[in-house]
């Protein structure tokens, strides 16, 4: 499944559309329809990105951006606010200094917004599990002696025999 972008918007509509938006484009969506649930959901699960709505009840928009930010283990998050009551310039100010990466007014335009996500979604490192391991040296065979071979294996099967005892 692809990366995660957390979705916090009280209008389900919204959420609804911008769900289907991405789970299209193989994106993993959480959703979230209250700022508190929303904060929540995003301390959890950590995703690289979140869309979140400005005027939000619980925690105002503005406010979860800011934590996200201040948070040490989160502040790398991508964060874009959303909003169909704030509008202008200054409002485009206003989320830059709430930490915000961007911002969409309502209705958005799902194809800068798509355009913008896929651009600035952070890498995912590799699972540590996944990760190439270094390869062991290759034994050549033709230059083994298999006594030597015999006796090394008989001296750790002994010394595991002691060790368990």
């Amino acid at each position: 499944m692809g990366a995660k972008i957390a979705i916090i918007d009280d209008d389900r509509v919204t959420s609804s559309m911008l769900e289907k938006l991405f789970s299209e484009k193989g994106y993993q969506v959480l959703k979230a329809h209250d700022g508190e649930r929303g904060l929540k959901l995003v301390k959890e699960a950590r995703p690289p990105m979140v869309i979140c709505d400005m005027l939000l009840p619980k925690i105002h928009g503005a406010d979860i951006c800011r934590k996200i930010k201040d948070d040490p283990e989160l502040k790398e998050t991508r964060v874009v606010l959303i909003t169909a009551v704030y509008k202008g310039a200054t409002t485009r100010i206003d989320a830059k200094s709430y930490g915000a990466d961007n911002y969409f007014e309502k209705p958005i335009n799902t194809k800068e917004l798509v355009s913008w996500v896929e651009k600035n979604m952070p890498e995912e490192p590799e699972p540590a599990s996944t990760a190439r391991k270094p390869e062991k040296p290759r034994i050549d065979i033709e230059s083994l002696d298999i006594d030597e071979v015999m006796s090394q294996l008989k001296t750790m099967v002994d010394k595991e025999a002691r060790n368990k005892k």
